[in-house]
């Protein structure tokens, strides 16, 4: 199962790969970005650089990526090609789960892929520049997934509502708690508890 069919725009200004040995080249080039932003930050960036720590030569990274933007767009991607897949996973594990273990359920897989490289997700949210076309992609079709979670789920809901209402508020719930709890909890407040608290937050506000 995939998020509902949304027709993906074209990759903004780089070719994307068919075959395994240029796909493998391309995630050289991507992980070879992200070593040179964790080690010496985004002005270090450049495409000699990348290509370096890739192990590749310059032409190989300009026969995929006309320019450093178009990079930092296909890494971003990468990131959320990532978390369309985890939603999806999660979904079709708790198609006959309870409202609350969905949302539970939903909460800590988005968090946990947050944490497990918090230095990176933290810099490409706030430093590297990248397009927004990926991202409202996505954003539409994770609300269509919940939505269609939810509509599963009247009967555990509050009183009537907009479904449409709804889904709006409670996917930038999800989405906004979760990159909390994950990149900017205060001291003193467990990641446990953050994740435990957000679905708390959710399910309150669905069950109104």
């Amino acid at each position: 199962m995939s998020l509902p069919n949304v027709k993906r725009p074209k990759r903004a200004g780089w070719r994307r790969p068919t075959q395994r040995r240029a796909r493998q080249t391309v995630e050289a080039i991507l992980d070879a970005v992200v070593k040179v932003l964790k080690r010496d930050g985004l002005k270090a960036v450049t495409t000699n650089r990348i290509a370096e720590a890739a192990g590749v030569s310059i032409g190989s990274v300009y026969q995929y990526f006309p320019d450093k933007q178009a990079i930092f767009v296909a890494l971003h991607r990468r990131h959320i090609d990532d978390i369309d897949r985890l939603v999806a996973t999660t979904l079709v594990e708790n198609a006959n789960s309870s409202l609350e273990d969905l949302i539970r359920s939903m909460v800590e897989a988005i968090t946990d892929a947050h944490t497990v490289d918090p230095e990176l997700y933290h810099m490409m949210f706030s430093e590297v520049p990248h397009r927004a076309e990926g991202t409202k992609d996505f954003t539409v079709r994770f609300r269509g997934a919940f939505r269609l979670a939810l509509a599963g789920r009247v009967d555990e809901l509050g009183k009537a509502r907009d479904l449409d209402k709804l889904v709006f508020v409670v996917t930038h719930m999800v989405e906004s708690l979760c990159h909390g709890a994950a990149l900017r909890r205060p001291p003193g407040l467990s990641l446990t508890d953050a994740k435990e608290e957000a679905v708390r937050a959710i399910v309150a506000y669905l069950r109104v």
